[in-house]
C-alpha cells in the first residue's frame, strides 16, 4: 500500500500528548546486545551529570513545553515527562529529581497538565522502587531476556506492587530472536496476560530485529496475524514496518476508521514529507547538554540535522519559538532531512502540506493563550 499521510488514531484514553524526553544518565546495571553504547544507548563509563545540571535542564524543559502549549487546544494542553537512562533508577539522586519536578511544575500547572513516566528495567531494591512510585504517575517497564535470574524475578515483583498500589504502567517485552531468549520472552507474555498486566512485545531495531517465520508464528499469539503476514522473514524488520514506542495505533492516508500497529515504510522511510514531531516532542540530553527535536528525530526547522539548543542557548531558543507563534498565530513543521524514522513515527506527517495542516486543526488553535495569562 502506498501511503501519503500518516497520523494517530483517536482515542480519549490515549490521545497525543506533547512528550518531554528526558535523558537522566547513561549508566545501567544491563548490557544488552540490542542497546547500543555510547548517547542513544546506554554507557558506565560516563559519570552521572550533577543534580545542579539535572535541575537547568528541568527548568528549561518545563520553559519550553509551556511555549509549545501556547497554541494547543485546551484538550490536548498535556505533557508527559519520560524519565530514561541508560537507568534513570540508579541516578544516585533519582528520588530528590522527582521531587523537585513536582515542586518545579507547580508554577505552570494552571496553564497545562503533567504526568511523569519513568522508562526503566525495573530492578530497583523495594525500598527505592516504594520512594520512586510516590513521585510518578507511571511506568514503561522494559523485559530484557538478557538479565540474570535474579533480576528477572526482582522486575516481577516490582510490576506485583504496581499493580497493588494501582499504579499506571505498561509492559514492553524485547523480543530478542535467539534460541537462549525467545521462549523467555514468550514466557513473560504470558505471564502478563495470566495476571491481566498491561504488556505488548517490542521488535527489535537494527540488525538484531530479523524473524523467521516460527517467530512469526509464535507471535500470533499477541500480534494482529494480518499485519504480521505482511512481514518478510529473514529480513530486518525495522525496514519493513515499525509500530509506535507507546504502542499507540497509526491511521493511514486520512482513513480514520481504519488503524494499525505496524506501519509500513519506504526505503527512505518519510524523507521529503512535512511532519509536526517538533509540536510533539523535546528532548533533553543531560550527559551532552544537548536538546533535539526528539531522542531519535534530529531534524531542526531550518531542514538540517543536529541539536536544536543547548543548555547555553535554550533560554533564546525558548524566546524565538515565542515570538513566532505570537506572531504567527501558528506552531512551525518541519521538513524530513533524515532517511529513517523510529520515536516521532507516531506524530501526523503527510507528502502534502495542505494534508498535515488539516490534521493538525484537531491539536492547535488558531489563536494562542499568551493574552489570557
Amino acid at each position: 500500500m502506498s501511503i501519503h499521510t500518516l497520523e494517530p488514531a483517536y482515542h480519549p484514553k490515549n490521545k497525543m500528548s506533547f512528550l518531554i524526553d528526558w535523558l537522566v544518565t547513561l549508566k545501567c546495571n544491563y548490557d544488552c546486545a540490542y542497546c547500543v553504547i555510547g548517547p542513544k544507548g546506554h554507557d558506565n563509563s560516563t559519570k552521572h551529570p550533577s543534580f545542579e545540571k539535572c535541575m537547568l535542564m528541568l527548568e528549561q524543559l518545563y520553559e519550553y513545553t509551556d511555549v509549545m502549549m501556547l497554541q494547543k487546544k485546551s484538550a490536548f494542553k498535556d505533557a508527559i515527562m519520560n524519565i530514561y537512562g541508560g537507568e534513570s533508577i540508579y541516578h544516585p539522586r533519582i528520588v530528590d529529581i522527582m521531587i523537585e519536578s513536582s515542586r518545579k511544575f507547580e508554577k505552570y500547572s494552571d496553564r497545562w497538565r503533567l504526568k511523569r513516566r519513568m522508562t526503566t528495567n525495573g530492578t530497583a531494591t523495594e525500598k527505592n522502587w516504594k520512594l520512586i512510585c510516590d513521585h510518578m504517575e507511571g511506568f514503561t517497564m522494559s523485559y530484557h531476556s538478557t538479565g540474570p535470574d535474579k533480576l528477572k524475578t526482582l522486575f516481577k515483583k516490582n510490576i506485583e506492587y504496581l499493580a497493588k498500589i494501582k499504579k499506571e504502567h505498561d509492559i514492553i517485552v524485547l523480543m530478542y530472536p535467539t534460541e537462549k531468549n525467545w521462549e523467555d520472552c514468550l514466557d513473560m507474555l504470558r505471564y502478563c496476560r495470566d495476571n491481566r498486566f498491561n504488556a505488548r512485545t517490542r521488535l527489535l531495531d537494527g540488525p538484531l530485529g530479523v524473524y523467521n517465520e516460527k517467530h512469526f508464528s509464535d507471535l500470533a499469539e499477541f500480534m494482529d496475524e494480518q499485519e504480521l503476514a505482511e512481514l518478510v522473514a529473514e529480513s530486518r524488520v525495522d525496514e519493513q514496518s515499525r509500530a509506535c514506542c507507546g504502542g499507540r495505533k497509526m491511521c493511514t492516508n486520512g482513513n480514520i476508521k481504519e488503524y494499525q500497529t505496524l506501519v509500513p515504510r519506504n526505503k527512505d522511510a518519510f524523507h521529503g514529507w512535512h511532519c509536526s514531531a517538533n509540536q510533539f516532542f523535546i528532548h533533553g540530553n543531560n550527559i551532552s547538554g544537548q536538546y533535539f527535536t526528539n531522542k531519535d528525530c534530529r531534524v531542526k526547522l531550518d531542514g538540517t540535522i543536529g541539536h536544536v539548543a543547548t543548555m547555553e542557548s535554550m533560554p533564546a531558543y525558548v524566546n524565538k519559538m515565542r515570538d513566532y507563534i505570537v506572531k504567527n498565530n501558528k506552531m512551525p513543521i518541519l521538513t524530513c532531512a533524515q532517511r529513517s524514522c523510529y520515536c516521532g513515527a507516531c506524530a501526523p506527517k503527510s507528502v502534502h502540506k495542505e494534508n498535515l495542516d488539516k490534521i493538525l486543526t484537531i491539536y492547535n488553535s488558531d489563536t494562542n493563550s499568551l493574552d489570557t495569562r
